[in-house]
């Protein structure tokens, strides 16, 4: 009986040993995405037609490819469709629409591709629906990239396709290949489809309705099921579809536990996601859209343009409201629809006005995205009239322009950074404590001597923090600049763009006395 018994243990330690996956908790987005990255670029490292999503997530991430990566795979590509005389597929026009997404995602005009004009392939609209509901939603993605306008002879228009996907909406809310049931993959991917025209009445019900969907078919760990199977490419596409509508999926509590389960197929061991968990290596098709769902979720929290959102990748659009080659203007009009009634609206407004925030082209402000490092630096140093006469010592700038490299340098010198691991982590969302020791280390520049507090702060959460960080909270808390809710300043949390509009105010009118 006792032989029997440790053969019994044995037996389900083997078994945990296989289904549980290694803890992922403590892995920020970032540094997944990273992971992801190499793990991609080691799968294709020379790319070509047929590795559009690795491009894709590569390339809307950021990653740091090899040099020449992108040339590589678009000489690849302009072979193989030179070979194939521009025609891809007689049927699938999903190979159209993939490859424009991918082409834009790197700057490259999939209007002229060796001579033939992939975007007008989108124009015939029975071919484009052939595949079912997903032909039309790449279909539609494809076409907002770049905002592409179709010839007048085109059976294609944007609004046949959006109707036709609300029309393919189900009873429950959902939307499926071919069944009546809703499938989150197809769900998910129809709500990023009809993301761009949220605004709409007709289109904003019909997302509501889906997201009620999503909820009601998570599964207790926020997880999804396609097919009968848990798996991580299904809790993937759920998190893109909340990105690509501004919703923080840890922050909103229907979807906060999807994180938790997406992290349960992440494998530290190669870096990548499993399909399902049973699975003892990473899987690509999972790692990939893995991947490019972390490039998603990491472009919300930097306040950039979503995933198929490639106006960034145009010359002089800039993805991010402070990633841009000339100084912003103030509007002569201070109205975003957004922020009407925002608890921060009039700070939001100022801040605007003096140029240290902007909106975006939509008219909104997205109040509640979270601030990046590198945008907290630059409007610092804007606000500061800060200027370098060195290179800051970083490591991972080198992509940004000079402008915002020369403003890094500029807070560098200034001593309001230090150099971590070589490391700036400049698209890293900016937490509370880490600005307010930017703002510490300001004010001591402006006014010669380090703002020393007189009492404790009634703060419950910051009592292990270093004793500058308590120093700048301090300060930050006397001058009324930022004073936390109900008794904690919660210095971990990301910042938001509203609540990084009310400290920066607040702090100039301290600074500016």
């Amino acid at each position: 009986m006792k032989q029997k018994l440790t053969m019994f243990i044995m037996l389900l330690l083997a078994v945990l040993l296989i289904v549980t996956p290694v803890s992922a908790q403590s892995i920020s987005t970032i540094d997944a995405y990273k992971t992801t990255g190499d793990y991609i670029v080691k799968q294709a490292p020379s790319p070509k037609f047929g590795d559009e999503w690795f491009i894709i997530a590569l390339a809307r991430g950021e990653y740091n490819v090899p040099k020449n990566y992108y040339e590589t795979y678009y000489e690849n590509v302009l072979k193989h469709i030179q070979s194939m005389k521009g025609e891809l597929h007689n049927r699938k026009y999903t190979e159209y629409s993939r490859l424009i997404i991918a082409l834009t995602s790197i700057g490259k005009d999939p209007t002229n591709v060796g001579g033939y004009n992939l975007v007008e392939k989108l124009g015939d609209f029975d071919k484009v629906i052939w595949q079912g509901p997903n032909g039309a939603y790449f279909a539609l993605i494809a076409l907002d990239t770049w905002n592409f306008e179709l010839p007048k002879s085109a059976t294609t228009t944007r609004e046949k396709l959006v109707d036709h996907i609300l029309s393919k909406q189900l009873a429950d809310g959902g939307w499926d290949l071919s069944g009546m049931k809703a499938d989150p993959d197809m769900t998910a991917m129809a709500v990023q489809a009809l993301s761009t025209y949220k605004d709409r009445p007709n289109v904003e019900k019909s997302i509501n309705r889906a997201l009620d969907t999503l909820q009601k078919i998570q599964d207790v760990n926020g997880g999804y099921k396609s097919w009968g199977t848990s798996n991580s490419e299904s809790v993937a596409q759920v998190i893109t579809a909340l990105s690509s509508i501004d919703i923080d999926s840890k922050e909103d509590a229907r979807f906060s536990k999807a994180f938790n389960s997406f992290f349960t197929f992440y494998n530290a061991k190669d870096g990548g996601f499993k399909h399902v968990l049973t699975e003892t290596a990473s899987n690509g098709m999972a790692t990939e859209q893995a991947s490019y769902t972390l490039a998603a979720y990491n472009r919300l929290l930097a306040g950039k343009t979503k995933l198929y959102d490639m106006s960034d990748t145009k010359k002089n659009k800039p993805s991010t409201p402070v990633e841009q080659e000339k100084p912003i203007i103030a509007p002569t009009k201070l109205s975003f629809k957004d922020i009407q009634s925002h608890w921060a609206k009039g700070d939001i407004e100022a801040a605007v006005a003096k140029g240290l925030l902007k909106g975006y082209e939509d008219n909104t402000f997205k109040p509640n995205n979270h601030l990046t490092r590198v945008q907290a630096v630059s409007i610092l140093v804007r606000s500061l009239n800060l200027t370098s006469t060195q290179q800051a010592p970083f490591t991972d700038i080198d992509r940004y322009s000079e402008i915002t490299k020369k403003e890094i340098a500029a807070a560098y010198e200034a001593k309001l950074l230090t150099v971590n691991s070589g490391e700036f982590l400049p698209s890293a969302p900016i937490t509370r404590e880490e600005l307010s020791i930017m703002l510490y280390r300001a004010y001591t520049s402006i006014n010669g001597q380090a703002y020393i507090p007189s009492k404790v702060v009634p703060l419950n959460d910051i009592n292990k923090l270093s004793n500058e960080s308590k120093n700048a909270i301090a300060l930050l808390y006397d001058f009324n600049i930022a004073q936390g809710s109900n008794g904690a300043f919660q210095p971990f949390n990301s910042l938001t763009r509203a609540h990084a509009a009310k400290m920066f105010i607040n702090f100039l009118k301290v600074v500016d006395k």
